[in-house]
């Protein structure tokens, strides 16, 4: 029985479309770091660490700000609950894109004083 080559394994000089498409809106976000998606992301919905992060993209980008309310879970079972915040923008000539990221208000009271949420909170957060 011939032995089966692993794709992983199989080298290649060509990016995949995903991959590329992934570069360019990282790129044009901002934001640096590894191209390896994260659990619910795309190419362009990317999770970002929080709610700082957000605002530095929001003050590059510009976007329309939503928030939601959340129900997290940890290994233990125990939930919690935050803030969902998504900044949509549309980079011209690439893509729509979705910035995500958890926000803990009682415990990160300075984003309130975030440029992004207080516009949210003044005229629904479109700038750009």
């Amino acid at each position: 029985m011939p032995e089966r080559i692993r794709a992983a394994s199989v080298p290649t000089s060509h990016p995949t479309a995903r991959i590329l498409l992934t570069t360019r809106v990282r790129r044009a976000l901002g934001l640096r770091g590894t191209l390896t998606l994260q659990h619910d992301e795309t190419p362009t919905r990317v999770t970002i660490w929080d709610i700082h992060t957000l605002q530095d993209v929001y003050a590059r980008v510009g976007g329309t700000l939503t928030l939601a309310q959340a129900t997290r879970t940890v290994s233990d079972g125990t939930t919690y609950t935050v803030i969902e915040t998504t900044l949509t923008t549309q980079l011209p000539g690439l893509a729509t894109a979705q910035i995500t990221t958890d926000w803990d208000p009682a415990t990160e009271v300075d984003g309130f004083a975030l440029p992004v949420i207080a516009d949210y909170t003044t005229r629904g957060a479109r700038r750009g």
